[in-house]
């Protein structure tokens, strides 16, 4: 399993280097986000990290266990559905995005510890829409692999 404190900091790091975004909070379940939605102020862009889960790699045994972390963070932002549409909110937010998914083959190849086992080829972005009514973003899924 990954280290969740350097996971976090890591997290932290990032939302400081992209002055878009405004905030960053680490979450165990979808239930844990909905209270700490309510504060946050319309059109900023809010970096979510789930903590991510462990599965033991097939195959592998006592001399070579190793672990397949499933991770996923959220890029979002709220809006106002009677003044933009669901598309120009994920448009708002999609250089953020790019951003991340750029800072993250930055670390990655700078020999980052934390992302020493991104496997780059489960990079998978997907755009979320209507979550909690009046949020709209994307979702970007990827393993790392640990010891």
């Amino acid at each position: 399993m990954i280290d969740l404190k350097d996971y976090r900091t890591y997290w932290e790091g990032i939302a400081n280097r992209i002055p878009m975004i405004t905030s960053c909070m680490g979450v165990t379940v979808d239930d844990d986000m909905g209270p700490r939605l309510q504060d946050i102020p319309m059109e900023t862009a809010t970096l979510f990290w789930i903590v991510p889960n462990a599965q033991t790699r097939k195959g592998a045994g006592i001399d070579d266990y190793q672990e397949d972390n499933t991770c996923v963070i959220f890029v979002m932002t709220k809006y106002d559905r009677q003044r933009r549409s669901a598309v120009e909110a994920l448009e708002l937010v999609q250089p953020v995005m790019e951003c991340i998914k750029g800072l993250l083959m930055e670390d990655m190849a700078g020999g980052c510890p934390t992302l020493a086992g991104l496997d780059v080829g489960t990079l998978s972005t997907i755009p979320e829409t209507g979550f909690y009514n009046d949020f709209a973003g994307w979702s970007l899924g990827f393993t790392l692999k640990s010891e």
